[in-house]
C-alpha cells in the first residue's frame, strides 16, 4: 500500500499558476530560516548535535550514549548544506497527484488553499530530509563507521535479567513515527518525520474523514510534535496558529493553547487523523479475541486506505508489539 501510493507521486510542474508561485515561495521561505538550515544540517553531518538528539519526547537515550558527546556539528557541515540549500531544484520532488489537483483549483487565500499549501510545505520538508538522508553525505568527523557504532549503540539494561533495549534504526527520529519497515523509504521517512517536527513544529496530519466531508471548508491541520516542552501528542492548530504559518509562507520579506487535541494511539486508529495511512502502526496487541474491536477499525482502515488484508494491507507489528509486552503476551 505504501510503496503502490508513493509510486503513483508526480513531481508538481510549473503551470504559471498564482498556486504554483505560492507554493515557490513557501518553500524559499522555509529554506531561507536558519532553523531550516541547522535541521538539514544535522542529516548532512550523519549524526544529530546532543542538544538536537535529547530534545524529543521519548527520546530512549541514557547520558552514557556516545551522541552526548557530539556537542557541535563537524567543520564543513554548515557550509556544504547551504550549498544544496543554495543549488537545490525543487522540482526533482513528487506529490500525492490529487493533492496537486484539489491545490491547483482552490482559491488563493480560501481555507482550503492554507491548509492544502501547508500539507505540500510539509511534504516537501519531508522529502528534502528524506533525500539527503539517502544521499549519505556523512561528513561527520569519523566517518559512516563511527555514525554506525553511535546508531547501533545499545543501551543496558535497566536492571539484571531485562532484555537490552534496541536501538532504532536512526537517532533522527519521532517518538511516534518509528516503522522504518512499512516506510517507502524505510529510515530515510524516519529522518523525515524528525525534520517536519524540527522545522514547522510537528508532523503535520490532518482529518481526513472531516474534509472528505467538507472538501471546501477542511478543518485546520493537526500537530503530532516531539519536541520538549510542546504538547505530547496530536493537537489540531488554532486558526490564528494556522494562518500566522501560511502568512510567514506567503511573505514577500520573511522573518524568522491548543484545546482540540486526540492521544497518539486513537489518532488514526480510530479517526483517521494522518497524512499518509501508513504512518503509523497501531500500538495496542491486535488479537481480536482481547480486542474484538480491532477487526472493525482493521477493516474500515483496509477499505479507506488499503488493497486487502495480509502483506499488502495493513501491516502487524509482530517485534515491536513482542519488544513492549514480552514473550506470552499480546500474541498477534
Amino acid at each position: 500500500m505504501a510503496r503502490r501510493a508513493h509510486a503513483a507521486r508526480v513531481p508538481y510542474d510549473d503551470d504559471g499558476s498564482e498556486q504554483y508561485r505560492a507554493f515557490r515561495r513557501a518553500i524559499s521561505n522555509v529554506l531561507s530560516t536558519e532553523l531550516a538550515l541547522s535541521t538539514f544540517a544535522q542529516i548532512v553531518d550523519g549524526l544529530p548535535t546532543a542538544d538536537i538528539a535529547f530534545d524529543r519526547h521519548m527520546h530512549g537515550l541514557d547520558s552514557d550514549h556516545p551522541v552526548d558527546k557530539h556537542e557541535e556539528l563537524c567543520p564543513g557541515v554548515m557550509e556544504r548544506t547551504r550549498e544544496i540549500r543554495d543549488q537545490f531544484d525543487p522540482s526533482i520532488l513528487v506529490f500525492d497527484p490529487v493533492l496537486i489537483k484539489a491545490y491547483r483549483r482552490a482559491m488563493p487565500g480560501s481555507r482550503v488553499f492554507k491548509v492544502l499549501l501547508l500539507e505540500l510545505v510539509a511534504v516537501f520538508v519531508h522529502q528534502l530530509a528524506v533525500l539527503l538522508f539517502n544521499l549519505n553525505i556523512c561528513m561527520h568527523t569519523g566517518g559512516p563507521e563511527e555514525v554506525k557504532r553511535v546508531t547501533q549503540y545499545e543501551e543496558p539494561p535497566l536492571a539484571p535479567g531485562l532484555a537490552a533495549f534496541t536501538p532504532e534504526a536512526t537517532i533522527f527520529n519521532h517518538h511516534a513515527y518509528l516503522h522504518d519497515d512499512i516506510y517507502p523509504d524505510g529510515p530515510a521517512d524516519m529522518a523525515g518525520h524528525w525534520a517536519e517536527d524540527r522545522v514547522l513544529g510537528g508532523v503535520t496530519v490532518f482529518d481526513r474523514p472531516a474534509a472528505e466531508r467538507s472538501p471546501d471548508d477542511p478543518p485546520n491541520a493537526w500537530f503530532n510534535s516531539s519536541r520538549r516542552k510542546v504538547i505530547f501528542g496530536y493537537y489540531q492548530l488554532l486558526d490564528h496558529q494556522q494562518d500566522a504559518l501560511v502568512d510567514f509562507f506567503l511573505a514577500e520579506d520573511p522573518t524568522s493553547t491548543n484545546t482540540v487535541r486526540l492521544d497518539f494511539w486513537d489518532a488514526i486508529l480510530h479517526r483517521f487523523v494522518c497524512r499518509d495511512p501508513w504512518e503509523c502502526k497501531p500500538l495496542r496487541p491486535q488479537n481480536t479475541l482481547d480486542y474484538p474491536e480491532y477487526q472493525a477499525v482493521r477493516d474500515a482502515v483496509l477499505a479507506r486506505f488499503g488493497d486487502g488484508a495480509g502483506s499488502g494491507g495493513f501491516p502487524t507489528p509482530r517485534e515491536r508489539i513482542a519488544r513492549a509486552y514480552g514473550p506470552g503476551n499480546g500474541t498477534v
